[in-house]
């Protein structure tokens, strides 16, 4: 009997929908067993409501046939199994989550410090998953968004960042990884090294300070020298742009302030933009500033939650 079966089975014996037959054949099962342990998938609070009913109905049929084995006892022997397993399940649950840990911010960065006592600030619209396992030789996080590390050295315990397709690997260094869906992979180093791979293609980079790496689906990875304070000015409250294109702009924009910019024209979404604005910009000002280095005028609507930029552009 495969296992679908016997749930299926086991499940109308206990709803009692089970024929005269499906009733013969289940019980016809259970006396199968001499020596062999008594194994069953069933949920654990119908585990009680299993055997009442088993046993009842079988009991009838050992009266009668008292050279057969009491089922009572394969019961048994299943139930000390059953509860083990739970033991040891619940056990490793236990573990996994008191050292799992969920970081969230929303529309404001956020500063963390992990229990490793590594630093981390997260950026707006970002989610970080951090889990050390005494059983694991590694400190592992999942990050969606933007976050700035400074890493606690542990050799014995190298810091591992999954990022989509990217891995992050470091022992201890200070870092900027911008990884938001359907947008371009960065990573900065401001000191130290760290080892990025791209699961997909197998290619391994090692970047040390002041270097730059930007990944996107279409286009080849592109390694550069950059003044790493400008990644994660974010974490001071300042906007900085170095190269990026208009429309990546526009999406760190609606994340810090909540205001969706619309482009009239695909050209402009091009438009590469090098640009710095001090602490706590207002977005009238950043939008202004942005609009007259690219030849582009702005309408924001009635309740200034949609900015739409018209004009041909930097060609």
């Amino acid at each position: 009997m495969t296992k679908e079966q016997l749930t299926d089975l086991t499940a109308k014996y206990l709803n009692g929908t089970a024929t005269a037959d499906e009733k013969a054949l289940l019980e016809s099962w259970y006396y199968s067993f001499e020596q062999e342990e008594l194994t069953i998938t069933v949920a654990e609070e119908k585990d009680m409501a299993l055997e009442a009913r088993m046993k009842s109905r079988i009991d009838q049929r050992i009266a009668q046939q008292q050279s057969r084995p009491s089922l009572l006892k394969h019961l048994s022997r299943w139930k000390v199994a059953a509860t083990g397993i739970l033991l040891v399940t619940g056990a490793l649950l236990t573990v996994f989550f008191s050292n799992r840990h969920v970081y969230r911010a929303q529309q404001r960065p956020q500063f963390v410090t992990l229990k490793d006592g590594s630093k981390v600030w997260l950026n707006a619209a970002t989610k970080l998953v951090y889990t050390d396992l005494p059983f694991f030789g590694q400190r592992r996080l999942d990050l969606t968004g933007e976050a700035y590390f400074d890493v606690a050295s542990d050799p014995e315990k190298p810091f591992v960042i999954q990022s989509g397709n990217m891995t992050t690997q470091v022992l201890g260094t200070a870092f900027n990884i911008k990884a938001y869906p359907d947008e371009p992979f960065y990573i900065t180093v401001t000191s130290g090294k760290v080892k990025l791979e791209d699961r997909q293609t197998k290619n391994v980079t090692v970047l040390t300070s002041n270097k730059q790496l930007k990944y996107t689906d279409r286009q080849s990875p592109v390694l550069k020298e950059v003044q790493s304070g400008t990644a994660h000015a974010w974490t001071s409250g300042q906007l900085e742009f170095y190269d990026q294109s208009f429309r990546e702009i526009a999406r760190t924009i609606n994340r810090k302030y909540n205001v969706r910019v619309v482009f009239a024209s695909n050209a402009l979404e091009q438009c590469m933009i090098t640009a710095s604005f001090e602490k706590e910009s207002a977005v009238s000002r950043v939008i202004d500033l942005l609009c007259k280095i690219n030849n582009a005028t702005y309408t924001f609507s009635a309740d200034s939650s949609v900015v739409t930029l018209e004009g041909e552009g930097c060609q």
